[in-house]
């Protein structure tokens, strides 16, 4: 048949033997060749149109154009098969019996007959434009192919009476696989079945008769290459025949025919030779279509359809239905480099089995998280959780999850908490922002983004951004030498708060600098600290927030049953429970057998059909732990059970071998049993591996080596090689977890705390010796793991005492106070009984330091309890400044303010500060003392530098707060004590705050002018001392004098910037009251109301995240004013819960404080 176009379709229509024709030639080989290394151009003789006409057809037919050609017209031919045999046979019986001609008959109309010339009906369909379909470019036939079918018969044929359905489906599967063959081979006819002269033509019969004819012509040939037979019969050809052992896959394994007597005995068919119901049907070799070097996937699959001849499967492999090829076919043309082309055996032979990161079976899962995603890309925050049994994939969709993000240009900060590394301050938190950084140092350029970024974050974040670069090394890297440190001696409120509000900042900047959500993915939060996911908690609370604008999704994953309600993750869903954060729960369960097979052909790239048998057997072992799977199969390879065949070029197995093969219940037991069975050197370099964790950088390892002075290195390379471990980037990492987790527990404990207490020694000893800071958490949380009981010489206690201290310095110094006091507390724990004694300033560093923390960590007891021991042991007054001092401001936030009272005013008698007599005379002095300076010379006077008077200073500006609540009518003396003070001894960052309580003092009296004077002197003074400690507090108190006389404006500018100072130095109680105030400035100057609502919602969200619930208690009054006046007195913000459980939870805080507080009146 001759090409027809038909306008109505726009396409064009071939006969197959055409189609084949011309695809071959309009296969472009140019890709081919390449010009030599002298010549620009390839030479006019080297170009494919001068080649052989043999040659160009032989590698059009390999090239990709035309093999993915090939392929979806037979998986349109097979598509229509299936189709007809599914309309068909879903006819009920009574419409099979009314039908005239029957159900096959009906079948028949539609589909050439079996046993007939199937490539003759054969017509493609080729669209006159590039088809969108397959998504490809050009104009040529492999790019516009629409489909193919079956020409229909004029009338229905009954040629095969009496055969069943299965075997009519065998035999259509067979003449399929003929049409392939003449597809796959340019045309060729299998030599077997090549009609003779007058054969069948597409309108004569199907030419059984003629065929029968043919092939009982054809049993009638002599089988044997020789003359005669001996005696018996019998000739033995197996040594000849066994040279082709190698080439000719088992199945066909001549042989194995010759020895089991198959090939003389007449009463048992040749394979492939059948014989039923009017016709038979030769064996096809499908050697020539090897022979053209096409995919081994593909003769295979040909081989297993021509299997199918007798109507009955012949081998193993064999098709059982039509369904199956049409979907083998999808499979080679959806994933062509899994399923199609052949695998690299020489590399196979090196790398051995190799698993991929594919997900399998878990769409839905994937689908319900990127729905979160998409909300989050609206603007909400958003939290996922992936909780599941250990070895269930949850780090593996996650990442996967991972690169959803990033394709759709998102950004994505990865990190994984470590049961081992949890002395590490804000560790998979403080890795994520790293490693990401470290990507963006990679360009180099200056117009890269991370120079933008670093120029946005210096202009949003200014020198506060040095305590980030503390956390996150290549961020201090990005910014360089222009990030001054700050001043790290004042007197933070609270720093843990202070870095919260920072990452928040942090990550607006990224966000609105990429324009897209910032994912945060952080693996087995089972582990994790509680200082990383407090800050993970405020992010998403703040980021919920209408008026915020950065975009928070947060992904974490943690073991299925180890989350109990103590733990800090627990304390997080709690918290987002009561916000609008949204929050998903994913729990991923065990693979089904389906999945399983599907995870077992793509690892093994064969078809899932041929893999059913394999797959069955070990999901009846692992019963669908992903975990069990990989490594059982890793284990099968070793043991030469699942073994690459270079004869068959593929994988193979022996299915009743691994059935015989025992195995533990148990994932664990079976790790055990693998890392047993490895060389002792091996396991013991994974034993010292095990102690650090779950990862370690090439670079530690090397250390390692050096400290220990072992080889660690080789033996891993071997345990590499064995599956155990993985090399990523410049990490050996445990292929998973549950492997770390093994080998670590295969240790006795008490081997385990002696191995840590040695290995700390050693990186501790080598840290001093090499001045390596950088493995200073590393060495001591090892010396911890080991504990005191594997201390044995004395001295050792003090010198890890000492590192302790160290430590918790440094993790003070990032921000991570519950990490300090974890080395803090370790550290007291090595002292000896008589160590006050013996190591007294070593002593009362580690306890002054600990309350601090104890005391940024809210526990109060703690810190109550390290302030009596120390004044108990205290060798001189002075000695217990510091820790009185850290009690009182615990006190106070405890509200036990008469408690704090009597113990300031007793260390300000000790200093010889007295707050009695009368006030007049007291306010009549201060103003004669300040009398003899002028503004400058206020702001000249010298720096106060005396450790005792400064202490002095401190408890003063604690002394007056506590007056504020108690004796607000004895405040004023504490503040003109600190005037005073700092005329006789010198100017400090407290003295701001005294200043600027000096001019509120003033206004109240009426001298408005004066009071403005000393707030302007305070704010000032705070400013050239950069006492930011002081400055929110200053800015507060300054901004309600400043009203009086400056315009409105420019006080809430006042009232923002001192906001923003709360929140740097972590005083919410002052962030939140000056949010308040400026709330108040809002309502009463006019604005809007629907806008005043909407920023005291904001407020009171933020309140709650803070737990602040005094300033919420006092915000709510003017928030149902706003309400009443808007006309909706009932709402009120989801966040806090309803009235009544306002109203409750405020009575009950005040009984428990019994505290009266005071409204602030100016």
């Amino acid at each position: 048949m001759s090409a027809a176009a038909t306008s109505s379709t726009a396409e064009e229509t071939f006969v197959l033997s055409e189609w084949i024709r011309r695809a071959i030639d309009e296969v472009d080989l140019s890709n081919l060749v390449t010009a030599s290394p002298d010549a620009d151009v390839v030479a006019e003789q080297d170009q494919p149109s001068q080649w052989p006409a043999n040659i160009r057809q032989t590698m059009a037919l390999c090239s990709d154009e035309y093999l993915l050609s090939a392929l979806r017209v037979a998986r349109s031919l097979a598509q229509e098969i299936c189709e007809v045999e599914e309309n068909f046979g879903s006819a009920s019986a009574v419409e099979r019996e009314n039908n005239n001609h029957g159900d096959d008959d009906e079948r028949s109309f539609f589909l050439p007959t079996p046993g007939t010339s199937w490539s003759e009906r054969v017509q493609v369909h080729v669209s006159s434009s590039a088809s969108s379909e397959f998504d490809e470019t050009g104009n040529n036939l492999h790019f516009r192919i629409k489909g193919a079918n079956f020409l229909p018969l004029g009338e229905p044929k009954n040629d095969a009476k009496g055969q069943s359905v299965d075997e009519d489906c065998m035999r259509r599967i067979y003449s399929l696989g003929i049409v392939l063959y003449e597809l796959l081979s340019g045309g060729e006819r299998p030599p077997e079945i090549e009609q003779p002269t007058g054969g069948v033509t597409s309108t004569a019969t199907d030419g059984t008769e003629e065929l029968s004819q043919e092939l009982s012509e054809t049993e009638n040939l002599d089988l044997l290459p020789v003359d005669s037979v001996d005696g018996a019969g019998i000739v033995d050809l197996t040594a000849e025949l066994s040279i082709f052992d190698d080439v000719i896959p088992n199945e066909y394994n001549l042989s194995n025919d010759i020895e089991g007597g198959d090939l003389f005995n007449p009463e048992i068919p040749r394979k492939r030779l059948a014989q039923s119901c009017g016709y038979k049907v030769n064996d096809v070799s499908v050697e020539p279509l090897r022979a053209k070097c096409l995919p081994v996937s593909l003769c295979d699959l040909v081989a297993n359809m021509i299997d199918c001849a007798d109507g009955n499967p012949s081998g193993e492999d064999s098709y059982h239905n039509m369904s199956e090829v049409r979907d083998d076919l999808q499979l080679m043309l959806d994933k062509p480099a899994i399923y199609l082309y052949d695998q690299d055996m020489g590399k196979l032979a090196i790398t051995g089995l190799q698993f991929g990161n594919t997900l399998f079976g878990r769409n839905a899962e994937l689908s319900t998280m990127k729905d979160a995603y998409c909300r989050s890309m609206s603007g909400s925050s958003e939290l996922v959780i992936i909780s599941g049994t250990s070895g269930s994939g949850k780090s593996l969709f996650g990442y996967e999850f991972g690169k959803h993000v990033l394709a759709g240009g998102g950004i994505v900060l990865s990190g994984k908490f470590d049961q081992l590394k949890q002395g590490i301050p804000f560790s998979a938190l403080a890795s994520a922002f790293n490693d990401y950084f470290g990507i963006l140092l990679a360009d180099s350029s200056p117009s890269s983004i991370a120079g933008v970024l670093a120029s946005k974050v210096r202009a949003s974040m200014g020198t506060d951004v040095h305590h980030l670069s503390k956390l996150i090394p290549n961020l201090a890297t990005i910014l360089g030498p222009e990030t001054s440190p700050i001043n790290r001696n004042d007197d933070c409120d609270n720093a843990q708060k202070r870095l919260q509000y920072l990452l928040c900042q942090f990550v607006e900047v990224i966000s609105s600098t990429f324009s897209a959500p910032v994912t945060l993915f952080l693996d087995d939060l089972q582990w994790a600290d509680a200082a990383s996911i407090e800050a993970v908690n405020h992010l998403l609370i703040t980021a919920s927030i209408p008026s915020q604008e950065k975009r928070v999704f947060f992904l974490g994953c943690c073991r299925e049953g180890e989350i109990d309600e103590g733990h800090p993750v627990w304390k997080l869903l709690s918290s987002v429970g009561k916000s609008s954060v949204g929050c998903t729960n994913i729990k991923l369960g065990l693979m089904s057998e389906h999945t399983i097979n599907a995870m077992v052909s793509e690892t093994l790239c064969l078809l899932p059909r041929l893999t059913r048998s394999l797959s069955e057997v070990i999901y009846h072992k692992t019963k669908g732990n992903p975990l069990f799977v990989s490594r059982l199969m890793l284990t099968l390879s070793n043991e030469g059970l699942l073994r690459h065949s270079l004869s068959r070029r593929r994988w193979e197995w022996g299915k009743e071998e691994i059935e015989c093969r025992e195995l533990p219940d148990d994932v664990a037991m079976f790790l055990n049993d693998s890392i047993s069975e490895l060389p002792e050197d091996v396991q013991s370099s994974l034993h010292v591996l095990s102690c650090f964790g779950a990862a370690a950088s090439l670079s530690f390892i090397n250390i390692l080596e050096r400290a220990l002075q072992k080889n660690i290195r080789s033996n891993l390379d071997v345990a590499v090689t064995k599956g155990l471990l993985d090399i990523i980037g410049d990490q050996y990492r445990f292929s998973h977890d549950r492997i770390q987790e093994a080998t670590y527990n295969m240790m006795e404990d008490g081997v385990r705390r002696l191995f840590h207490f040695t290995y700390g020694l050693s990186l501790a000893s080598l840290s001093i010796e090499e001045g390596c800071e950088d493995i200073l958490f590393i060495s001591v949380n090892q010396l911890n793991l080991g504990g005191p009981v594997t201390v044995q010489d004395p001295s050792q206690s003090y010198t890890v005492a000492q590192m302790n201290l160290k430590a918790g310095k440094k993790a003070m110094e990032m921000s991570d106070f519950k990490t300090a006091s974890t080395y803090l507390r370790h550290g007291i724990s090595f002292m000896r009984e008589r160590h006050w004694e013996e190591h007294y300033s070593l002593s009362l560093e580690l306890f002054e330091l600990e309350a601090k923390c104890a005391y940024t960590n809210g526990d109060h007891e703690r810190v109550k309890l390290l302030f009596e021991e120390v004044l108990e042991v205290a060798q001189s007054f002075e000695d217990t400044l510091e820790v009185t001092y850290t009690c009182i401001r615990s006190l106070l936030t405890a509200s036990y303010i008469g408690e704090a009272l009597t113990k300031g005013l007793y260390v300000l008698n000790e200093l010889g500060i007295v707050l009695s007599g009368d006030l007049e005379a007291l306010l009549k002095e201060t103003k004669s003392m300040l009398a003899e300076y002028s503004d400058e010379q206020l702001l000249s006077l010298p720096l106060m530098t005396d450790q005792t008077k400064l202490m002095a200073m401190k408890f003063l500006s604690r002394i007056q707060t506590c007056l504020h609540y108690t004796n607000p009518k004895s405040q004023p003396k504490a503040t003109l004590h600190m005037i005073q003070y700092s005329l006789l001894h010198g100017l400090s960052g407290v003295a701001s705050l005294g200043f600027v309580l000096y001019g509120s003092f003033l206004a109240c009296l009426g001298d408005i002018p004066t009071g403005y004077r000393y707030v302007k002197i305070a704010i000032k003074l705070a400013e050239k001392l950069n006492a930011r400690s002081s400055m929110s507090e200053v800015l507060l108190v300054g901004s309600q004098v400043m009203g009086y006389v400056e315009p409105l404006q420019s006080v809430t500018e006042v009232m923002v910037r001192g906001h923003e100072y709360a929140l740097v130095e972590g005083s919410i109680s002052n962030a939140m009251f000056i949010l308040l105030t400026n709330i108040v400035c809002a309502y009463w100057s006019g604005k809007q109301l629907s806008l005043v609502k909407n920023t005291v919602d904001d407020t009171l969200r933020l309140m709650s995240s803070h737990s602040t619930l005094v300033w919420i208690w006092q915000t709510l009054p003017l928030y149902r004013s706003v309400l009443a006046m808007i006309g909706n007195v009932d709402d009120v913000p989801i966040i806090l819960g309803s009235r009544s459980d306002i109203e409750t939870e405020q009575e009950r805080k005040m009984s428990e404080t019994n505290v009266h507080l005071l409204k602030v009146v100016h």
